[in-house]
């Protein structure tokens, strides 16, 4: 009886890990934010329907083709004040199922370590997908956390969307580590998930039909709705590297011409 009980325990500590551990930032990530403007952040706090075009067809592309997989959404902002908008939002903007954590008892300086800490305690995967922006602390916190279990042969994915400008006048946008990938659209994500084997051609190229003629034709600064380029997005100092997707996808050439122009690129 006593090993029948310790085998039904195995099983069920077996079944709360997660192969990958998939982790999203909200606000300036999948959100539109625009928190280095307080009169303007103010103005998106209790905008819920106001995305980044793509993510979430990103998101159910990743959940899709990784059926044992725990999403986290890891947000910085207060529980009491953001999270009912941060929920409704991803309801109304169609993201996959998963767990919100706002900040509720740690300090926002230790808040998503700590989680991520206890995430990956909790769950113990073998591939860890962090997906942030250049906005605040994601960039750091997220190498941090690959190089506390760097030993540990868990594979990370690191991405961070460039929205802030970084150059020896502006230090808006924080710095990327190495290891990690800035990106302006969900398709620089898709391309390296690919190349990682967490997604499949099939998926790659339903998301390239689906979202390159949108991002290609939207307005090059919109500021509310399913948002291609906000406004407020200064992306110089994004590094475009996926010029072998333009001989496998016919489309991709006008996306990077149009990421060159909205971004202002030196190709």
């Amino acid at each position: 009886m006593k090993n029948f009980i310790a085998f039904l325990i195995f099983i069920v500590s077996l079944s709360s890990q997660a192969q990958t551990l998939f982790v999203s930032d909200v606000d300036d990530t999948i959100k539109l934010a625009n928190v280095k403007d307080l009169s303007e952040a103010a103005r998106y706090a209790f905008d819920d329907k106001s995305r980044f075009l793509g993510m979430n067809a990103l998101y159910h592309q990743i959940v899709k083709e990784n059926s044992d997989i725990q999403v986290v959404y890891l947000s910085k902002a207060p529980e009491w004040f953001m999270g009912r908008t941060h929920r409704n939002f991803l309801k109304n903007g169609n993201y996959p199922a998963g767990t919100y954590i706002g900040k509720t008892e740690y300090d926002s300086d230790v808040h998503k370590i700590t989680n991520l800490r206890k995430l990956m305690e909790e769950h113990r995967p073998r591939k860890v997908i962090l997906i942030g922006d250049n906005g605040e602390q994601d960039a750091d916190i997220y190498a941090q956390l690959a190089q506390e279990y760097a030993n540990q042969g868990i594979e990370f994915h690191q991405f961070i969307r460039i929205v802030y400008n970084r150059n020896s006048f502006v230090e808006w946008g924080a710095a990327l580590h190495n290891g990690q990938t800035g990106f302006v659209t969900p398709l620089e994500i898709s391309f390296e998930l690919e190349k990682a084997r967490i997604l499949s051609y099939s998926a790659v190229e339903t998301l390239v039909k689906t979202l390159v003629p949108d991002f290609v034709y939207a307005s090059s600064y919109a500021a509310e709705g399913d948002v291609a380029f906000p406004y407020f997005v200064n992306c110089q100092t994004f590094v475009w590297k996926w010029d072998d997707s333009l001989q496998r996808f016919d489309t991709m050439k006008q996306l990077k011409l149009k990421l060159t122009d909205r971004c202002r690129l030196k190709m």
